[in-house]
């Protein structure tokens, strides 16, 4: 048996619900019992005094200093390698990676991975907002990962600047790529619903353990109302919730010292990390992912496995566009019997900010645990389908060493298209390939956000004038990829576009 391949020996969660927790809570505090916890699963509580790593992903939900630090010392140990990451919900499954190189190589020897967010404890009890500035300001340490903000200024102008409308614009290019009527993206994305708040529904973690059925998911209501076109409510992403995990992550050699169980070891038997074009404006296809079929398809080669072979999945979810088109993007179809997702997905297990990866790994180290022969892959985005992580899992040791291309040497590989080039104040025609309608509170149509083609080539973003209520109206009901409008002035920084 080979002494150095890195393992999953503990794993916990935790979600408390309004009404039955700390009003108080803390991340420090919260982080600190979920690890407490993965030590307990591991088989020995006093592991976390062995721990001499502790790496924390990013949390929007409280102001800290120095998180891993914070972590730490409510534990009361003190870890020589302490890191804590950029944002993005990549980033739990680029930590595991980036563990497993460092366990094998000897950096690190027991490591706690962890992150959290209070978002709705933070909301209730000290009516704080997301400000992700404020957060960021008060960090003392610095951040480890691709720490560049995901959205381009000319993006930002035209208010692509937030998942909750950058999702749905790549979700409206996904369906004129897929071929679907805007119906057919309908009943898409009821199945999808369905499907996923299922699973939620039975997973005690779950923030709205609710079996949702499609058509009340697609049709908005005064609970479901409409967010930015195709999404309703019900189809986003989650992050107002008090959740959070941990990994206890060694290697074999290390786990058979500390005595932990071999009935604990869940082996990591592949990883990779890659990028898209970093800006969604210059990606030449708004609903392709090259980065994702790289590093899935990496991390499947290392384990020496084919996708038929998986036999648990969690696709990252924070939209319903990104799981079905990662399933377009590896070729898994619509119709593939295995369910896409372990926990319940973000909509309705909840999106703890860029932690939620962490509970997928979670769910993933369980049920391999309960089939040792079966493999788990465990894909995490970031950002507007950007940053991308795989992992491959199974309680079976590997055939061969940990050995990975080092990602910023596999991203130096990658076959990326052309970016295109941006034309931020553009003139005469715009041919649509990428659109929503944004909603107001009540759910009323407010703007079109826009981005295609101009004449020559290049990539441009518009929104639609004020009080154009009977384009909004058309546009959520017919297809508008592919139309042409033309750009009539600019309002400070926005160009206006009619049709």
């Amino acid at each position: 048996m080979k002494k150095n391949l890195p393992i999953l020996v503990g794993v916990s969660q935790s979600t408390i619900r309004p009404g039955s927790g700390d009003d108080s809570l803390s991340a420090a505090r919260f982080m600190a019992g979920c690890a407490r916890q993965a030590a307990m699963d591991a088989g020995a509580m006093e592991l976390l005094d062995q721990v001499d790593a502790v790496h924390v992903v990013n949390i929007l939900s409280e102001a800290m200093r120095d998180p891993p630090a914070e972590v730490a010392a409510t534990l009361g140990i003190r870890p020589v390698l302490s890191e804590y990451t950029a944002i993005g919900g990549n980033s739990p499954q680029w930590l595991v990676n980036r563990v497993a190189d460092n366990l094998v190589s000897g950096r690190s020897r027991l490591a706690l991975l962890t992150g959290c967010e209070v978002m709705c404890s933070a909301a209730r009890t000290r009516g704080a907002r997301l400000d992700p500035a404020a957060v960021i300001a008060a960090l003392e340490t610095p951040m480890v990962g691709d720490t560049r903000l995901g959205s381009h200024p000319v993006e930002i102008d035209h208010r692509a600047d937030l998942p909750v409308r950058v999702y749905p614009i790549i979700e409206n290019a996904l369906r004129a790529r897929l071929g679907l009527s805007v119906e057919q993206q309908r009943m898409a994305l009821g199945r999808f619903a369905e499907s996923y708040s299922r699973v939620a529904a039975d997973n005690p973690y779950a923030w709205f353990p609710i079996e949702r059925s499609a058509a009340e998911a697609v049709e908005p209501s005064r609970d479901n109302r409409m967010v930015s076109f195709p999404y309703t409510k019900y189809f986003n992403a989650v992050i107002n919730v008090d959740q959070a995990a941990a990994v206890l992550m060694t290697t074999t050699g290390t786990a058979r010292t500390l005595g932990i169980p071999e009935d604990r070891w869940v082996y990591l038997h592949g990883g990779q990390d890659a990028h898209d074009i970093w800006f969604v404006s210059h990606r030449p296809e708004l609903a392709e992912s090259p980065a994702i079929a790289a590093c899935v398809g990496d991390a499947l080669g290392q384990a020496g496995i084919g996708l038929d072979e998986v036999s648990l999945f969690d696709l990252y979810s924070c939209f319903p566009c990104m799981p079905r088109l990662s399933q377009q993007t590896l070729g898994i179809s619509p119709e593939d019997p295995r369910p896409m997702t372990l926990t319940g997905g973000l909509p309705y297990f909840g999106g703890p900010g860029s932690n939620y990866s962490m509970h997928a790994i979670a769910e993933a180290v369980s049920g391999c645990r309960d089939d040792p022969g079966a493999f788990a892959l465990v894909t995490a985005n970031g950002w507007y389908c950007t940053k991308h992580s795989a992992g491959v899992y199974s309680a079976a040791p590997p055939a061969r060493p940990w050995s990975r291309i080092a990602s910023d040497r596999f991203q130096a590989a990658l076959n990326l298209p052309q970016p295109l080039e941006i034309d931020a104040e553009p003139t005469g025609s715009l041919i649509v390939e990428g659109y929503t309608v944004w909603h107001d509170r009540e759910g009323r149509p407010e703007t079109g956000i826009l981005c295609g083609r101009t004449a020559d080539g290049k990539r441009a973003w518009a929104n639609t004038r004020p009080g154009d209520q009977d384009v909004l109206a058309a546009m959520m009901v017919e297809e508008w990829i592919g139309r042409t409008g033309r750009i009539v002035g600019r309002d400070g920084k926005i160009n206006r576009i009619e049709f």
